[in-house]
């Protein structure tokens, strides 16, 4: 075929496997988008055959990885060698950028495919020859060849049966009965009223083994916090006093457990660099918690549409599908509510009501108690999708900041 005929991008093909070897979210998103056919060397047809290799052997699609799938497979000298795995990774800027890359990379393969689809239909309608009869449907097979292009013949789609008959999976839980792997939580609130603090009691136990607010033993989990509004003296003042506590209840904090960036000039995670910036750090720590925010510290800009929101939450879920819970703080907006209360849902896009698992706001409880005692009320804006125990209310004070407080009979007591 002439070679002016064959589209193609060999920088948005590096940069496709570069981010695959990158991101692990980027593979994950790859996989249902882009095929062996559609890259166009065929050294990066050789890596992306690496990369399944490692994914349908249940491991991580990392350099190292494939790099010994191409040596398994005999590859590796026709894929450019070792060395070449590094070129690809420098070719991409970002793996946020995956997308971009995989529509570039799999429509210029869609339309090699239909060039030599259509060559081959107008070489049989000019052999005037042959008979015609059936020419029409043979284009037609023709074309659907190219849309079924490298799906195979299995359906994998379930019946009522097939589906009901796999066991319902264990909770894999981050914190009993709170928190499950991949959970996404907003917490908003009116500002001064303690939502960072609930935050970092939150991060402080669960990096130590501790029920946030039960305080039993839990299995000690990896924290990352991201603190984008205070300094780093004020952090300091503020977790100081619970990393203590945790010491004083026997559970002390891991060195490698709670891992703190404190930026209190924000981020842009709608930028490259700094969604980069962040998601190394994701891979390197590889936490299963992250604490982020106040949301509008992680963008320059008002998160008031869809389209200025969608890649804030998009970085988001790339953290997510490090298989990382992610709990965003956010500030409620100022509208008014039912019965003159302010509305505890976040300000900005609606987009951020359908984001979370569960989203929940704090205001000052309206109790007779709380006119001497400081008291919130933690009530839900959206409905949650699973259930949880997360507290109805909650009293500053004692040996954490925060303490539950169990309703009954109309009555509070502290738990």
């Amino acid at each position: 075929m002439n070679e002016r005929l064959q589209p193609h991008d060999l920088d948005a093909e590096q940069a496709l496997l570069g981010a695959m070897l990158l991101s692990a979210a980027a593979v994950e998103k790859c996989l249902v988008t882009v095929s062996v056919g559609d890259f166009y060397r065929p050294a990066h047809q050789l890596v992306y055959e690496a990369i399944l290799a490692a994914v349908r052997a249940n491991k991580p699609a990392d350099p190292t990885v494939v790099l010994a799938e191409l040596r398994e497979l005999d590859t590796l000298a026709r894929a450019g060698g070792g060395e070449y795995l590094h070129t690809l990774m420098a070719a991409c800027l970002t793996p946020a950028n995956v997308g971009h890359y995989a529509a570039i990379v799999r429509g210029h393969g869609v339309r090699r495919r239909l060039i030599a689809a259509g060559i081959r239909i107008a070489q049989r309608a000019q052999d005037l020859g042959a008979d015609a009869h059936g020419l029409t449907e043979q284009a037609v097979r023709e074309l659907e060849d190219v849309r079924d292009f490298e799906l195979g013949d299995d359906v994998d789609t379930l019946t009522v049966g097939q589906f009901l008959a796999v066991e319902d999976e264990e909770y894999d839980w981050i914190v009993p009965g709170l928190l499950e792997r991949g959970d996404r939580m907003i917490l908003t609130g009116t500002e001064g009223l303690g939502k960072s603090t609930i935050f970092r009691q939150l991060a402080v136990t669960i990096a130590a083994g501790l029920h946030p607010f039960q305080h039993t033993p839990i299995q000690p989990r990896r924290v990352l916090v991201l603190d984008c509004e205070n300094t780093a003296t004020q952090v300091r003042r503020k977790l100081r006093p619970m990393v203590a506590q945790a010491r004083l209840q026997e559970r002390p904090i891991e060195e490698t457990n709670l891992w703190l960036e404190i930026r209190p000039q924000g981020l842009d995670l709608a930028s490259d660099r700094d969604l980069s910036w962040l998601m190394r750090r994701i891979a390197v720590i590889q936490p299963d918690v992250v604490f982020l925010g106040p949301l509008y510290r992680l963008a320059p800009r008002a998160l008031n549409s869809d389209d200025e929101v969608a890649p804030i939450l998009a970085a988001l879920n790339m953290i997510r599908a490090r298989g990382a819970c992610v709990l965003l703080e956010a500030h409620a907006g100022h509208a008014l509510g039912a019965g003159g209360r302010r509305d505890l849902r976040p300000r900005g896009s609606s987009a951020l009501l359908g984001w979370p698992e569960f989203g929940y706001g704090i205001r000052r409880a309206d109790t007779p108690e709380a006119k001497h005692k400081r008291i919130v009320d933690m009530e839900s804006w959206r409905g949650d999708r699973d259930e949880r125990s997360w507290p109805e209310r909650l009293e500053a004070g004692g040996v954490w900041p925060w303490t539950e407080v169990m309703i009954g009979y109309g009555e509070a007591w502290a738990s």
